[in-house]
């Protein structure tokens, strides 16, 4: 269902690795794409693209309570995956790594709850058409690029989720998963210096989908990150307009 585990060497390739965190689609934020078009350039050449997992959002197949209105299971994907498209044909070429998430792992889920094994189940890579060129790792897996650990972002949380992590594993670390946490925090020893990249989401918080966070004070912030030589880190956050203070 997902691939191969990777947790390779230090790779002596320096290089620019572009971020794209959660995006649950179909709840996709629409100005999404081009705010990732946009930080590419800013950034440019880009050698590498992470997605950190939870493209998409699959609620018809959550454990919790759905929202009326939602569209069936299969419905759902056909339209994350017209809602995907864009990214699917800008990245279908270069190398793409894809961190499975716990939202994508719904349908795992759903197959070990029916006792069904995995190897009867149709890799995550089929059923959502990604590109040929992304590589898929498995839920709670990794990839490391330039001494830095991507990973979906499930452990340990807190503040600031992906220093924390960083910390817990001795390796600069950068994370999604936690929509509400876009940060940079960096910690320096005698011997070493690390950071953690917390890169926000993508999503869209007014989505049917994403109603489940109204009872939370903390709101998304929308972003992603950059990673350059594997020691400069960067939060990108999305335009918006400041809600303000009344």
């Amino acid at each position: 269902f997902g691939g191969v585990l990777i947790d390779a060497t230090l790779e002596q390739i320096r290089s620019t690795v572009l971020v794209i965190p959660d995006l649950h689609a179909p709840a996709v934020h629409p100005a999404a794409f081009s705010f990732v078009l946009e930080v590419a350039e800013a950034y440019a050449p880009i050698d590498r693209v992470v997605f950190l997992g939870d493209a998409y959002d699959l609620h018809a197949m959550s454990y919790h309570a759905k929202e009326a209105g939602m569209p069936t299971a299969l419905d759902e994907v056909e339209q994350a995956k017209e809602q995907l498209q864009p990214f699917y044909d800008h990245f279908s070429a270069g190398r793409v790594d894809y961190m499975i998430g716990n939202h994508d792992w719904l349908i795992m889920r759903k197959a070990v709850d029916a006792n069904i094994p995995e190897d009867w189940v149709k890799p995550i890579k089929s059923i959502f058409g990604f590109p040929r060129n992304w590589r898929i790792h498995p839920r709670f897996g990794r990839v490391l690029i330039d001494g830095v650990q991507y990973k979906h972002g499930e452990g340990l949380g807190g503040a600031t989720p992906a220093w924390a992590q960083a910390k817990a594993s001795m390796r600069s670390t950068v994370i999604g998963h936690f929509h509400a946490s876009l940060s940079v925090n960096y910690y320096a020893s005698e011997d070493v210096r690390l950071f953690g990249l917390s890169a926000g989401s993508l999503c869209d918080s007014s989505s049917l989908a994403m109603k489940y966070g109204v009872k939370y004070a903390k709101r998304p912030l929308l972003g992603m990150g950059v990673v350059v030589d594997g020691v400069h880190a960067y939060a990108e956050a999305m335009p918006l307009k400041n809600r303000g203070v009344r």
